[in-house]
């Protein structure tokens, strides 16, 4: 097994931005759990 001193944000598709790539993805995780909670008629 080969290891790697990159940094894990580096493997991003914008490791530049990593903190913003994390953001984005909560914010859409949480929008689909929102609209499915709301399609369900438990918000």
């Amino acid at each position: 097994m080969t290891t790697s001193n990159k940094p894990w944000h580096d493997s991003l598709p914008f490791p530049k931005r990593w903190l913003a790539y994390i953001a984005l993805k909560l914010i859409v995780l949480a929008l689909a759990v929102y609209l499915a909670l709301h399609l369900k008629g438990l918000v």
